[in-house]
């Protein structure tokens, strides 16, 4: 039975905000006029299909847009933030054509975005990355939220280039599906292990320090004029000291506080002389987002990873792992490890950063785990802390483990052998759904 299709006409500075539950699909099609979602241009009679978003397509000169299928909510606003948003790329467009000018890559402007949670941080990132791809620019992007899987898995922190617009249907993950391993764009990404950094406060500043390190090592051969846009984690009194400590180790030089005038306060006052602190207003479209969404959400996040989007399909592949070929570990004592777990080095103190080791078994049903650089080589006792800030290559879906065999089944995106032997668990589990 064929859906419904409503027309919505948008004027100059209007934009149409919409909620679609993941249970439901709609098409939107630009039918006249000029459209963005996020920064990105909608083509004209394009069809875009989304699921389970909450979004808002916006004009600057009016358009008429066609909707078909089922919305849990839609309706046009004409109070928008869009002008401030607008002004913020445009004063760090300046400051990109200072820094050429004098050569200065230290100039470049190097944004952080914070707030609460479901406050429009990456909304507001989105639409800086895409408006200085359209400027020809190729601004570096770094995800610090752990709950919320952008370019990569749940329960890790990434930083890639942004070299072409962030499209309506893909996302972040546009650039980081299991198709574009290996492409020049794909994600630094390290697995922390926990949705919520104030698990593990000293691992997650170290994958910050690492981060940062890869960073610093990027600009030494690449344009770094562009900068950088860091999307962040909700804010809390717990986790303060992982937005200060990622200020200082990725040197922001521009912060923008979201929807929340104590924080905009505080920081004015602790950090106004160093850096630059603009305040924001939380988009009127903001909702908050519940857990179940959330899930969702990561669930699809995952599955995106494995087996691409409708319009971009990828393969994936069944693997069979041998328990004696690689080596399981995770940093930092968890109380819901899943199996018995040896630090490295029996005499060793137990911290934030103790590599354990995990000996597989049947709970390691539905975990993702991800494929490190590490080598078995590196894991000597006094070698334990270059294990700590492996970079994840990829990452794999436990579906069966077989005790009796001595080995386990794996979805991964390569087929054959796994490219590396040293596996980091974390706490993302994910179940395949037809």
């Amino acid at each position: 039975m064929s859906q419904a299709t409503k027309e919505w006409v948008l004027n100059a500075g209007e934009e149409l905000r919409f909620e679609v539950s993941f249970k439901n699909t709609i098409e939107v099609r630009l039918k006249s006029g000029y459209a963005e979602y996020f920064g990105a241009e909608l083509g004209r009679e394009a069809v875009y299909r989304l699921s389970g978003e909450n979004g808002a397509i916006f004009s600057w000169q009016g358009c008429t847009l066609a909707i078909t299928g089922t919305c849990e909510s839609a309706y046009v606003a004409d109070e928008t933030p869009m002008d401030a948003y607008t002004n913020v790329h445009m004063a760090l467009q300046q400051l990109r054509i200072q820094a050429r000018n004098e050569q200065n890559p230290n100039a470049a402007p190097r944004v952080m975005i914070v707030g609460p949670e479901d406050s429009g941080k990456t909304c507001i990132a989105r639409i800086l990355c895409n408006y200085a791809v359209r400027m020809d620019e190729r601004p570096m992007f770094a995800s610090l939220d752990p709950m919320e899987a952008l370019t990569t898995m749940p329960c890790t922190v990434s930083v890639q280039r942004v070299s072409t617009v962030i499209g309506m249907e893909s996302g972040f993950m546009g650039f980081a599906s299991a198709s574009s391993h290996g492409v020049a764009e794909t994600p630094l990404v390290w697995q922390f292990g926990h949705s919520q950094p104030e698990r593990n406060v000293g691992l997650f500043n170290t994958l910050i320090d690492r981060m940062a390190t890869s960073l610093e090592r990027r600009a030494k051969v690449e344009d770094s004029y562009a900068g950088i846009i860091v999307d962040t984690h909700g804010f809390n009194d717990t986790t303060n000291t992982t937005i200060e400590h990622a200020i200082q180790a990725l040197r922001i030089n521009t912060l923008l506080v979201v929807g929340n005038e104590r924080m905009y306060s505080v920081y004015s006052q602790r950090l106004g002389s160093h850096l630059t602190v603009l305040k924001l207003v939380r988009s009127g479209g903001t909702v908050d987002r519940s857990a179940t969404y959330r899930q969702q959400l990561n669930s699809r996040t995952v599955r995106r990873y494995f087996y691409g989007t409708e319009s971009e399909r990828v393969s994936s592949f069944s693997t069979v792992v041998n328990f004696q070929e690689i080596k399981i570990l995770r940093v930092g004592e968890d109380a819901v490890a899943p199996t018995s777990t040896l630090p490295l080095g029996e005499d060793r103190k137990l911290t934030d950063t103790t590599v354990l080791v995990v000996e597989p078994d049947e709970s390691l049903i539905h975990s993702i785990l991800a494929v490190t650089d590490a080598s078995l080589d590196s894991m000597d006792v006094d070698d334990a802390e270059n294990i700590v800030g492996a970079q994840a290559v990829g990452f794999i879906s436990v579906t069966k483990v077989e005790m009796d065999k001595q080995r386990m089944i794996v979805l991964s995106p390569v087929p054959g052998r796994l490219p590396k032997q040293v596996l980091l668990y974390g706490n993302a589990k994910w179940m395949e759904t037809v």
